[in-house]
């Protein structure tokens, strides 16, 4: 099995926690704008769904450009 360098690893767990940072940024910022363009009280009860879409979603690209990123480096 190739490892790859040490730094590439501490990048890596660097990368994530900022991932996950933005991630959640984004995911706040796409909720508020959800809150402020939705007036029904139905489509209001669907903030969590969104709020998770977006988060799983930036975070799932930051880990996929990672991803793609260590195996171009290594």
């Amino acid at each position: 099995m190739n490892f790859p360098s040490p730094w590439i690893t501490i990048l890596t767990f660097v990368a994530i926690f900022f991932s996950g940072f933005f991630s959640f940024i984004f995911s706040k910022k796409t909720v508020d704008l959800y809150l402020d363009n939705v007036e029904t009280k139905f489509l209001k009860s669907l903030e969590p769904i969104i709020g998770t879409v977006g988060f799983v979603s930036s975070f799932g690209l930051s880990l996929v450009i990672l991803y793609y990123f260590i195996v171009f480096v290594s």
